[in-house]
């Protein structure tokens, strides 16, 4: 089958099959893929259509000015000038070629953005949690670390005052010690005597 899409009109795509010819071209018992390829048709005309699987995706062309075009109310109550007039005859029949935008759409997509903006909400809430837990797992980690610091400062402090303790009690001892010598030499002395008179006597 040829292309449904094979000209090309004011830079937009255009069917060169009617709706009547895709539905002689695919009969009766394909109206559903008929009717899928006229509302293609009729998207491509605003936008870009793509498919994943049963799923269609349609991307809007300006998609806020029809929002705004969709949604106008009466226009302004002043009696308009002719270059408004002409203006505004320009843009119904711009409007008039723009199909009306569904609410639903417009509704789901308000409850889709309130579902999103409250889960970033929720992870918000929860990133912040997590980070004040960390600050102060932090917080307790260097005051730990601190403290053993401090403590480990004061021990080796106290063992170096220790040694330098240890250190002049030998000292006192050694110089309390020294009429210990003194003597020990002295019975040294009268040892040996002794020996000399036990070898004279002899």
């Amino acid at each position: 089958l040829p292309s449904p899409r094979e000209s090309m009109a004011g830079g937009r795509l255009l069917d060169s099959h009617s709706l009547d010819g895709i539905s002689q071209v695919y009969g009766a018992s394909k109206n559903q893929e008929g009717r899928r390829a006229t509302i293609s048709s009729a998207l491509e005309l605003e936008g870009t259509v793509s498919y994943d699987g049963d799923l269609t995706h349609f991307v809007a062309n300006n998609l806020q000015m029809k929002i705004k075009m969709s949604s106008r109310g009466s226009l302004d109550d002043t009696e308009p000038t002719s270059s408004s007039m002409s203006s505004q005859h320009s843009v119904r029949g711009k409007a008039a070629d723009i199909p009306p935008v569904d609410p639903q759409v417009l509704r789901d997509l308000e409850r889709l953005t309130t579902d999103v903006a409250q889960r970033v909400d929720q992870m918000l809430r929860a990133l912040n949690s997590a980070i004040q837990n960390m600050t102060a797992l932090s917080v307790g980690y260097i005051q730990t670390y601190r403290d053993a610091v401090d403590s480990l400062g004061e021990s080796v402090d106290m063992s170096i005052k220790g040694m330098y303790t240890l250190m002049a009690r030998c000292e006192e001892l050694d110089r309390s010690m020294q009429p210990v010598h003194i003597l020990a030499k002295q019975i040294r002395e009268i040892k040996r005597t002794l020996e000399i008179f036990e070898a004279v006597c002899k």
